[in-house]
């Protein structure tokens, strides 16, 4: 069969699945599929769909699509397959000859060598190193349509999504740090009115400062399945020891502490991160909770884990971003917060991915009472 156009090859499919779904139908579980559900699905009216509709989903599409006119000229490229040729607008490429895209030249070659068949042909080929899969559909009056896929692994994206990570935040580092050494240069030179001014530049160069360290962190956690300094922690000396850290910083609001552990449980993991992760949570309690409150700290066992809860008397957590809390830059809405914010976003986000590295788990919910809870849970250790 030769197709016309785009819409034409929808239609086909369409019915080679009409016919997949009567034979399907026959089969003996009824409760699979009814007959009102599949009158449902065959009386869609996909003849009725102008294919710019039908174009304008494939530009969702997973897939790279390009579709060719007879002169093999571009007449049409969706976002996917514009990434995958490594262009940036469609009037780069709509109306351009397959000739004038370098990154299609082996395609092109292709075209020309399987023209007389009418049965797909597929290649595998490289742009820029990527490896790409692609599909030539053979349409009506010599058209084309080429289906571009990337062969590269979720795993190799990940790690290119990584690396591209590592190298942006090191590049950041030093225009960073010169920044802030010019900032405190200038503030002696400056006029009194113009102070405000340096401060500003020195405490925002600060924060994106801290902001690419724990961006470089948290990337590297996010690669670390396991850690080889596992040994088994007390919980309670661990978070004893963390509050010691904090300290200064709870006396100057005179928030004290209340820890409530009945026995030593122990839990197996890497100290040093568990303790980074836990000086997030108490920080957090610290800065949000009014000045002369106390933070509440559980240390229970449930079945055959040990649950800590870290409970504050803050502003709580706005609804519906008690997952939220833990991705990357959130910041929350500042109205509802008497503190200014000036971390990275990035705090929480850390500690989970070091919480379950641990083979840890954390959640985040508001106090009937007021204030939060961050409660997290460990597999206990004998």
């Amino acid at each position: 069969m030769k197709i016309k156009s785009l819409q034409e090859l929808v239609l086909f499919f369409h019915e080679k699945w009409k016919i997949k779904v009567k034979k399907f139908h026959k089969r003996e579980d009824k409760n699979l599929l009814t007959k009102k559900r599949y009158k449902e699905f065959s009386d869609f009216p996909f003849e009725k769909i102008p294919p710019f509709e039908i174009l304008s989903w494939l530009d969702y599409s997973s897939q790279g699509w390009i579709i060719l006119s007879s002169d093999l000229t571009i007449k049409y490229i969706n976002d996917k397959a514009l990434k995958l040729i490594r262009r940036i607008k469609c009037k780069d490429v709509i109306g351009k000859a397959i000739n004038d895209i370098s990154e299609l030249e082996t395609v092109r070659d292709k075209i020309l060598y399987s023209r007389k068949k009418d049965l797909p042909c597929y290649l595998d080929f490289n742009i820029f190193g990527d490896p790409i899969s692609a599909k030539l559909v053979k349409g009506r009056k010599k058209t084309f349509l080429i289906v571009l896929e990337s062969k590269l692994s979720i795993e190799a994206l990940k790690d290119r999504q990584t690396q591209l990570i590592n190298d942006v935040s090191h590049e950041l580092k030093t225009p960073l740090t010169s920044l802030i050494l010019i900032g405190e240069r200038l503030e002696s030179t400056v006029s009194k009115k113009d102070k405000y001014l340096i401060k500003r530049l020195k405490k925002e160069s600060k924060r994106l400062k801290k902001m690419v360290e724990e961006t470089l962190e948290l990337s590297k956690l996010n690669n670390s399945f396991s850690y080889s300094t596992n040994q088994k922690i007390v919980i309670g000396k661990l978070i004893i020891e963390t509050w010691e850290t904090l300290k200064p910083l709870a006396e100057k609001k005179e928030v004290n502490i209340n820890i409530k552990c009945l026995d030593k449980y122990l839990i197996s993991g890497d100290y040093q991160n568990l303790k980074r992760a836990y000086i997030n949570i108490i920080d957090n309690a610290i800065r949000y909770s009014p000045n002369k409150e106390e933070i509440k700290i559980e240390i229970f066992r449930r079945d055959s884990s040990v649950v800590i809860k870290i409970h504050d008397n803050g502003v709580g957590i706005e609804d519906g971003d008690f997952n939220k809390v833990f991705g990357r830059f959130y910041r929350g809405d500042p109205s509802r917060s008497k503190f200014k914010k000036s971390g990275s976003g990035l705090g929480l986000s850390i500690t989970k991915t070091i919480i379950t590295n641990n083979k840890g788990f954390i959640k985040a919910y508001n106090n009937k009472d007021g204030g939060a809870t961050i409660e997290t849970i460990f597999p206990l250790v004998k």
